[in-house]
This record gives C-alpha cells, structure tokens and sequence, in this order.
C-alpha cells in the first residue's frame, strides 16, 4: 500500500502516528506522513516521505499560548477562528504533493484530508486518541467538558458543537471542495469525523460507545513497542541516581506540548517542591521556557524524553492529561496527577481519579506544590491501581490492530472497485 499519514497538530497528534508508519513500514507499504514542517526531521529519520503543510506547530501554539489558560469554551471561538485561518493552507499543501495513496489517514486537526481521499477515491480513516471524541450521549464533548448531565443533557451539548462546526467551517470546507471539482459535504462534521473512525485509546479508559455514528474500531493506544524505548540522558541518569541515593522522591512535572502563560509560576512549584516539600523534580519544557532560568540542584529542567524510559523510575507523574502522555503513564504502573488544560485532557483527568490512579485533577489555577506534595504523600494509596491497570494494558500498543484494520479497508474498497469495473464491462 501506499499510506498518507496526516496528523495535523502539535507532537501528541503525530507521535501515535509515526509509531503507526514504523509498523505499516515494517509490512512492506510506502509511508508518506504529511504534518507541520518542524516534524520533518521526525519522519525521515523512519524513513517515510515528507510533505510539509501549514507552519510550525510549535511557533503557532507560543503565539497562541492565552487559549491554554482560558477555560475551554472561552478559548472555543478563538480555535475556530485559528482553525478557519489555516483551512487554505491545508488544502494547498496536501493537494500540490505528490499523491497517489491508497489510504489517507488523519488525525487532530487534519480536515482537508477527507477531500484529498475522495478526489482519489480512496478510504479515508480518521484516527483519533480519546473517547470524548467519539460522539455519544455517554459523555460530553471534548470541547465541553461539562460532566454530570444526563445523556440528554450531553445529547444537547453534541448537537451545539456539531452545528458549531458547520456554521463556522462547514462553508470554507465546501467551498475548497467545489473548487477542486467535489460535491460540498451534506454534513461536513460527520463526513470527518462519523464515518470511518479508528479509536486509538487503551479500553480502561473507557469503551467504544455503541451509539456513535459511523464505522468504528477501537484498538490499543499508538505507543511505541517497550524495546523502541530510547535511553536516558547521562545528566538525567546522574540525576535519578543521586535521588536514590538521598531516597528523595522523584516528580516528573511537565504539560508536553502546552506553553503556560506563567511559566514562572510551575517553576517556582517545582523549586517549592525540593526546598520545602523534600521531593526532586524533573521539570518539562517543550519551549524552552526554563533557558537563563537558575534552578536548585533538585530541580532539573528536561526537554523532550522517552517517557516509556523515565515513567517507570519517578514517583509521580504530574501531567496535562493529553492521550499519549497518559497512555504512557498508564504503562508505567506509577500514581499520577492531572492538570488539565484543553478539550480530551479533562476527560482523562476525570477518567484518572476514576480509576484511582491518583486524585481528582487540579485546575491550572489551582496548581500549587501543596496539591503535588498531597499527592505524593498518598501515593502509595493508588499504587495498586496502578500496578493493575499497568498489567492489563498492552505494552506494545495497537499498532499492529491499526495496521491490520488499514490493510483490510484497502482489500475491501479494491474489492469493490473491481466489482464496480466488472459491471460496466458487462
């Protein structure tokens, strides 16, 4: 097969998706992943074919960091209106590579992909990482996440986002689809997103709801496979073995790719949190935010790590709650700690505490290195749970049932190309 990976987003979008190209590469199929142009160096290291579209991620999410501190319907008009802005942009990328894919699969805010499949004709399958973003009366949307209201009540609250996004995105997506010879979508958001879903989400976090509309499947979480895992920094070695040696507790703190407007703030929680609370702090920064900053020797500022590596050897996971850090954490057998900031990320937080894999998650507000220090002194009371649910997840991910489900979807749709061919002949 030739297979158009297109994940638009920041690296929570991608990263299940390369670990879903190394997998169809390893069959033998042609990879192309199409994504932001900062992660070219991503995929070409695997061996894929690269199609830039659109711009840095990264400089967009820094440019746009408020709508990470504003409560999610507040931040919900300004989204549309970035999202409307970059619609071209997709459309004009995707459209002017090289194509001839036999699958198009797309992923975050990847909306053009659809119109690119049907123009070859091909499956489209839209992949994506959290059940809130599957529709159903079982829960609220991810952009709403208001829970505790009946199923109608959620049934209510699906049908203002669904309207939302037509009136808002349904007419700029129509119209580039006229303009490249297609039929406008009946109902754009279910043309996306309710037709052909792959749910990449572990089944403890909840299971594929029977009411969503479309073809669906739900397979494992897109993590990379345990022996994938990259090793550690000799700085964060020297650095977790001198916590052993002090038999001081280790944190991870870090919000993966989301900027904090007061980064100042979670730097002097973590400082709060060696000095007065005894506990070492791996603090993440995926915008070097921490550069020219003079931390304690019990705080150490980290980049982008291999959180399958470190997870397992920290104490406590404190976290924004995206699918792909909470996947890896749910894989690590240690207690968490979520800090919501956007859309799926208070699902998850929620489903967390659920589970009893740690405490209810904490608002960014809120976020103090008392309710880190509460949480780590009753770590031992989700130890368990999180030992169990460690052990009942699949290690190695749904890659290979992603793979398998895309493998069929072409059989299927070359099946019936044939069939379709054969009765004009006749």
């Amino acid at each position: 097969m030739k297979v158009l990976l297109a994940p638009l987003g920041s690296r929570g979008d991608v990263q299940p998706q390369l670990v879903l190209g190394e997998e169809l590469l390893r069959r033998g199929h042609t990879v192309t992943l199409a994504a932001s142009p900062n992660f070219r160096p991503w995929a070409e290291s695997r061996g894929f074919a690269f199609v830039p579209v659109g711009e840095d991620i990264n400089a967009i999410i820094r440019q746009n960091r408020h709508m990470t501190e504003q409560h999610p319907v507040v931040a919900l008009p300004g989204q549309i209106r970035l999202v409307r802005r970059h619609l071209a942009d997709q459309a004009r990328d995707l459209f002017a590579a090289p194509q001839g894919y036999d699958i198009v699969v797309a992923a975050g805010l990847s909306l053009v992909a659809k119109m690119l499949a049907d123009s070859l004709g091909v499956p489209h399958v839209f992949c994506c990482y959290s059940l809130s973003m599957m529709h159903s009366a079982a829960h609220p949307p991810a952009l709403t996440p208001v829970f505790g209201l009946p199923r109608l009540g959620n049934r209510a609250l699906w049908l203002a986002i669904t309207t939302l996004f037509e009136l808002t995105l349904g007419g700029p997506l129509n119209d580039l689809r006229r303009a490249r010879g297609l039929a406008p979508y009946a109902s754009s958001w279910r043309a996306i997103h309710g037709t052909q879903v792959l749910l990449a989400q572990d089944s403890v976090m909840g299971e594929l709801p029977a009411d969503a509309p479309g073809e669906n499947v739900q397979v494992p979480a897109l993590v990379p496979r345990p022996e994938r895992a990259a090793p550690l920094s000799d700085a964060l070695e020297g650095f977790l073995s001198g916590a052993a040696r002090s038999a001081s507790p280790v944190v991870y703190l870090g919000f993966g790719s989301m900027p904090s407007v007061d980064r100042a703030h979670v730097v002097d929680v973590a400082r709060e949190l060696f000095e007065h609370h005894g506990a070492r702090v791996l603090l993440h920064s995926s915008h070097a935010e921490e550069a020219g900053v003079e931390l304690p020797p019990g705080v150490l500022s980290v980049g982008d790590v291999d959180h399958q590596s470190l997870f397992p050897r920290v104490e406590l996971i404190v976290h924004h709650g995206g699918a792909g850090t909470t996947a890896a954490a749910l894989r690590s057998g240690v207690p968490q700690l979520v800090v919501p900031h956007i859309v799926d990320q208070f699902f998850h937080g929620r489903r967390v505490a659920e589970l009893g894999l740690g405490p209810a998650a904490v608002p960014k507000a809120e976020l103090s290195s008392g309710a880190i220090a509460a949480a780590l002194a009753d770590r031992f009371k989700y130890l368990a749970n999180a030992q169990a649910v460690r052990a009942s997840v699949k290690q190695a991910g749904g890659a290979v049932q992603a793979a398998d489900h895309l493998e069929a979807l072409v059989r299927a749709s070359g099946t019936a190309a044939r069939s379709l061919l054969l009765g004009r002949h006749a």
